[in-house]
């Protein structure tokens, strides 16, 4: 009796020398559905750290949308561990941030209030006044600036960094408190502790100066 040999399975489809799959594949960006791409533009996007390995992706025939690290394209993942959890990284540059437009204007107000009793004092002594300066303008938009870029570099080492952060981070602080909130599944507290900070600011301000 001859003995029935059955076929061996099929091998898988790679459309190109680097074993990539042939299937373009859909991925999730900026909170919507982007492509359809080829793996070879995944594969970038990921060296660029455009996508992370927890972008969820979809190709026809998948029944539901799964995370790169759990998908076909798995093997452009391998190499890069997965990002750490949002509990574990530290908010300390993002609430110095969140409290900075406050602290700002406390330093304002003194100045103007000593101007005002300066120039009080000097109209009473009949001698010249010479109103101080206030915080440079560029002083707040550099601390700013670097603080936001500070904290964005250690979202990067830890899986987290990417280009709309790394802007809005150096150039967009309150956006940039959002998105990393959003980005480490964190509640936004110091984003909207720095709104609050900023309108107690004014008010501070406001207050010495009417």
């Amino acid at each position: 009796m001859t003995e029935e040999l059955s076929a061996p399975p099929p091998l898988p489809n790679f459309g190109d020398p680097n074993n990539q799959p042939s299937t373009e594949w859909y991925y999730v960006a900026n909170g919507s559905r982007q492509g359809p791409v080829p793996a070879s533009a995944i594969r970038e996007l990921l060296k660029r750290k455009e996508l992370k390995t927890d972008t969820q992706v979809w190709r026809k025939g998948m029944p539901e949308w799964k995370s790169l690290r759990e998908s076909d394209l798995a093997e452009f993942v391998a190499a890069e561990p997965p990002a750490i959890s949002g509990q574990y990284i530290g908010n300390g540059y993002v609430w110095t941030l969140a409290l900075l437009p406050l602290l700002i204007g406390v330093i304002e107000a003194v100045v103007s209030a000593s101007n005002q009793e300066a120039a009080a004092r000097s109209l009473v002594l009949g001698l010249p006044y010479h109103p101080s300066n206030g915080l440079p303008f560029q002083i707040p938009l550099l601390v700013n600036a670097l603080l936001g870029w500070l904290d964005d570099r250690k979202l990067k080492q830890e899986g987290y960094g990417s280009r709309v952060t790394r802007v809005t981070a150096v150039l967009f602080q309150p956006v940039y408190l959002f998105l990393r909130a959003k980005r480490l599944k964190q509640r936004p507290y110091y984003a909207v502790a720095w709104i609050i900070s900023f309108i107690a600011g004014l008010l501070i301000y406001a207050s010495v100066e009417g």
